[in-house]
């Protein structure tokens, strides 16, 4: 009895420390796991989460996914479902060799748009892995056709924000508790969610801050005086990690570029505002700057292509930018094939 009253002690503490707290402590995942010899069967049950996150940036999630069930909104959901998976092995030590049960939790932040399966917004869904080796088994899974999957990767990317997983590896001496028709069991356990390292680049190509895609041009006049320098924007993209800390500045982005000359200002335009994202495609009419230089003086012109967020109280938070000069390789192009344009991917510092 005293020990039940000091679970649900425990509980209470443990919810109250999180109001205010967002996001300061790891979310949790409850689950146990059993094991009959007889039948084979393995059987995973998932208890339910706690403190998972409750905002990204300005964004609320609608929900959670860890398989699908009913509807669990909250950030505190009891789940208690249980997903069962049979055995093979032709001798007992061997049934866990080189197995583990991984647990992948998201977070919701809009209307799913994948409409092959209805599910309603804050449905919570379970990518419950049972694995051998590097061999991962989804259950609940469904198959569809290259198009159809594209498109819902894409639906899903920009509506869900990992929260991170739980890997548990699977080993006889971790049932201690004895069951029911022949059934043996671990005890509820609760692990942290861990940040997901593996499958995803650490080092993207796009770099940690993300990239433009940049196109330049530059165009001679007769006396030099009046040359003209033209730059454009086209492309932005970036990792999932850097969008997700694009989005913890609670703001819209947008990309603002300027031209310099003697450290004077002589032209500058900003594109229009986007939400933080993974892959953006934007119109060369609203994210292009042109200036008039001196040929004399083209070794003192700079420009200077910035990202930057901007929230509703006005608060700008600088978050990478790219300095384009006379010692740059893509200006010395621009600079030796007049009227010819030049495309460059280049990150963001």
């Amino acid at each position: 009895m005293e020990q039940k009253l000091n679970k649900v002690k425990n509980y209470f503490t443990l919810r109250r420390s999180d109001v205010g707290l967002d996001n300061a402590v790891e979310p949790q995942i409850g689950f146990k796991v059993s094991f009959c010899e007889i039948t084979k069967e393995l059987r995973v049950k998932v208890i339910g989460a706690r403190q998972l996150p409750t905002s990204y940036g300005s964004v609320k999630p609608s929900g959670y996914l860890v398989k699908k069930i009913s509807e669990m909104p909250e950030s505190w959901p009891t789940i208690n479902e249980e997903f069962t998976f049979n055995l093979v092995a032709k001798r007992t030590e061997d049934y866990f060799k080189g197995k583990f049960v991984s647990f992948t939790i998201y977070a919701v932040l809009g209307q799913e748009e994948d409409k092959i399966i209805e599910k309603p917004t804050g449905v919570l869904k379970r990518l419950l892995s049972f694995t051998e080796t590097d061999d991962f088994i989804r259950r609940g899974s469904f198959r569809k056709t290259a198009s159809i999957r594209r498109g819902s990767y894409r639906n899903s990317l920009c509506n869900r924000r990992t929260v991170g997983a739980v890997t548990y590896s699977l080993d006889n001496k971790i049932f201690t508790q004895k069951l029911r028709n022949n059934f043996v069991s671990t005890p509820d356990i609760w692990r942290h969610v861990k940040e997901i390292t593996s499958g995803i680049q650490t080092q993207p190509r796009e770099g940690k801050k993300g990239s433009v895609e940049l196109t330049l041009q530059y165009a001679v006049s007769e006396d030099g005086t009046n040359d003209v320098v033209e730059i454009s924007v086209t492309k932005f993209r970036c990792s999932l990690q850097t969008m997700q800390e694009h989005e913890r500045t609670g703001g819209q982005l947008y990309i603002k570029i300027t031209a310099f000359e003697h450290e004077d200002l002589l032209q500058k335009m900003k594109s229009d505002k986007f939400d933080p994202t993974i892959s953006l495609k934007l119109e060369a009419n609203t994210a292009t700057l042109r200036a008039n230089v001196n040929n004399y003086n083209i070794e003192e012109v700079k420009i200077l292509v910035r990202l930057i967020s901007k929230n509703i109280v006005g608060k700008k938070v600088l978050l990478g930018k790219i300095e384009i000069d006379s010692k740059s390789g893509i200006w010395k192009e621009i600079v030796a094939t007049p009227l010819v344009p030049i495309t460059r991917m280049i990150n963001f510092e």
